[in-house]
């Protein structure tokens, strides 16, 4: 690049200093800001033949058609997105040869159908997939690149921020919300859940981790994150204690944005879940409010677990409730829940605490900064009273 006359380890230095001072160090936080910033860069060097500086509204124009219908040299038809590959043995990473800016993936639900479901079917001569940009994904693209330049503006790198003006006349950007209920399991899934992390904790201690970090999810409402080791913040078991007022538990979490709140803990989750789990460890029954043992250690290491190692838990965990409901002969439901995520947990115990606490409660445990957040997503009232109302409707 350099040769050719862009200044690109200029650039690199710009892109650096904005996701070391301006992004957070939460691991998805990074990635997403990062994919995004890094693409443009990318583009500016090898499409534009540019400096990321010397971007016009055209430029942004054209990265935006870009993005919506990438060139098939540059999407990769695997889910291989790092840059990277560790060298066995070694701290030194490797090109990845087969990265690409943009990844061709395959759905969730349709590899756990054709590995528990229905292998019978995975076979079956399928019509080639097509990569698409999706409204959401468009809509985050927009809103990392917008955080970028507003960066470049305000350090006096660049005049102004073309971005907002380049999606108020976008020509893919759907206008509008619809009300989209957050994904939940129904009480008989979630039992079944409960009880078939139970059965295979008792037949292998191994999956006493699992059991609990699920029930943690879901019960205390917590983000996977919360539980997961980052640059500042271990999560510990004497971060339990119980209140000063002396009427239970509580747990001290750190959350987005580095923010902190207690999460009540229920007394059948102290009886039935973490004293178990803390046995299981070899812990005593009650952690002490000077323990530094991590809740999710390493097995290996005694180190606190990352986020990455969290989320395979928590698939093996779906895993075993898709085959017990396959089992079962509930294949409606094995895939209803074939595309799950850690976030389905915090989802499901949000909308059974409604009937047992307020909205505003509600919030404080969920750790979001407006009770409005948590009735727009969990509650709807007008979405609702317009469904009870348009239902009613004469010919």
């Amino acid at each position: 690049m350099e040769s050719s006359g862009v200044p690109a380890r200029k650039d690199l230095d710009i892109l650096l200093s904005y996701l070391i001072n301006v992004i957070g160090s939460a691991k998805g936080t990074q990635t997403r800001f990062r994919n995004e910033a890094e693409r443009y860069v990318l583009f500016c060097w090898n499409e534009k033949n540019k400096s990321v500086l010397k971007s016009t509204i055209e430029d942004i124009r054209d990265y935006i058609d870009w993005l919506w219908s990438p060139p098939k040299r540059l999407i990769a038809d695997n889910t291989i997105a790092s840059r990277y590959k560790a060298k066995p043995d070694s701290d030194v990473r490797l090109v990845n040869e087969a990265w690409r800016p943009f990844v061709l993936r395959g759905a969730k639900a349709n590899r756990k159908t054709n590995e528990f479901i229905a292998p019978e079917r995975a076979n079956i001569t399928k019509p080639k997939q097509a990569y698409s940009l999706n409204q959401t994904s468009l809509q985050n693209s927009y809103a990392s690149l917008n955080i970028f330049f507003k960066e470049l503006w305000e350090t006096e790198l660049i005049s102004r921020n073309p971005v907002s003006l380049v999606k108020k006349s976008c020509k893919y950007l759907v206008k509008g919300k619809i009300y989209k209920p957050p994904h939940t399991l129904d009480d008989e899934t979630w039992q079944l859940f409960v009880d078939s992390l139970t059965q295979a904790a008792d037949e292998n201690p191994l999956y006493e981790r699992h059991r609990f970090l699920v029930l943690t999810l879901k019960v205390l409402f917590l983000r996977i994150s919360e539980l997961a080791s980052r640059d500042y913040c271990v999560p510990v078991f004497g971060h339990f204690s119980q209140d000063p007022s002396g009427e239970g538990w509580v747990l001290n979490v750190i959350g987005k944005g580095k923010k902190q709140r207690l999460v009540t803990v229920p007394d059948e989750f102290i009886d039935h879940v973490l004293i178990r789990y803390r046995e299981s460890l070899g812990l005593s029954p009650l952690p002490h409010i000077d323990e530094t043992m991590p809740i999710m250690p390493s097995f290996k290491t005694g180190q606190a677990l990352h986020q990455d190692s969290l989320n395979n838990m928590v698939e093996e965990a779906f895993d075993l409730v898709i085959k017990s409901l396959k089992s079962l002969g509930k294949n409606q439901q094995a895939h209803a829940i074939a595309g799950a995520s850690s976030h389905w947990l915090r989802h499901t115990g949000a909308t059974q605490a409604l009937s047992e606490i307020n909205e505003t409660m509600l919030a404080v445990e969920l750790g979001h900064a407006s009770v409005k957040t948590t009735v727009e997503v969990y509650v709807a009232p007008a979405h609702r009273d317009r469904i009870k109302k348009g239902v009613s409707r004469k010919l």
